[in-house]
């Protein structure tokens, strides 16, 4: 009956210790989804900014062209005729 005992007691520790490190990784593995989401999230908040920031950049540089001309025009209109 004794080694009976020790290899039942092993067993039932062995699947005891398997059945807490499952639970373990299970809770990392879901804290390490969350932790997923929320980055995913965070970057398409930072995606839309810079989208936006584009859009700025290109409207600044469409009203930057049209001062250019602008001037460039009013220099030519300025020059003396000769």
């Amino acid at each position: 009956m004794g080694p009976q005992v020790v290899i039942w007691a092993l067993l039932t520790g062995g699947i005891t210790g398997a059945t807490w490190i499952g639970i373990l990784a299970l809770q990392r593995h879901e804290r390490m989804l969350a932790r997923q989401r929320q980055l995913t999230d965070e970057l398409q908040q930072r995606l839309e900014a810079l989208e936006r920031v584009d859009g700025r950049l290109l409207d600044a540089e469409e009203r930057l062209d049209y001062a250019e001309r602008k001037l460039a025009q009013d220099a030519v209109r300025q020059r003396p005729t000769s």
